[in-house]
């Protein structure tokens, strides 16, 4: 087991070197370096890494107090699910009501890698492949239909 400040510091340093990775790769892609994730323009709206110690995820997620918003924007989401389907090489779960560890209820679409850990860096190369190849699929996605989702008006 690690103490709290060793686990700290190899999260950080995970993070730390797949930000550098993506960006450069993003880069030589004509694209921005970094990820929009929390930058949406939609407040309730995120785009998400998780890595932790039995799996990784990438996920768009809406979390709001005000469930009438929530599932508003999860039947826009909905609407565009074979959309999103058609562009995504890889098999996405819908969850209308996903339960956090938290015990806060959020709305999740996502894809899951197992048997990776974050404390282990052997891992590391297959989860960056995993987050760039996924996170590339749902934000291009969601760039496309970014006024859809915010403001209803249909791409």
């Amino acid at each position: 087991m690690y103490s709290k400040e060793e686990a700290k510091n190899i999260r950080l340093q995970f993070w730390n070197r797949f930000k550098s990775w993506s960006g450069r790769k993003r880069n030589r892609k004509g694209l921005k370096g970094k990820w929009i994730m929390n930058d949406t323009g939609i407040k309730q709206m995120k785009l998400k890494f998780i890595f932790e110690e039995k799996q990784a995820l990438v996920c768009i997620e809406i979390d709001t107090k005000n469930l009438d918003k929530r599932i508003e924007l999860w039947e826009k989401m909905e609407s565009l699910k074979s959309v999103l389907e058609s562009k995504a090489p890889f098999s996405l779960k819908w969850e209308l009501d996903f339960t956090l560890q938290s015990g806060k209820t959020v709305s999740r679409i996502y894809e899951q890698l197992d048997h990776v850990n974050i404390y282990d860096p052997s891992c590391w190369k297959k989860v960056n492949d995993f987050f760039y190849s996924r996170m590339s699929v749902l934000e291009e996605f969601y760039l496309e239909y970014r006024d859809y989702l915010k403001y209803g008006v249909q791409p």
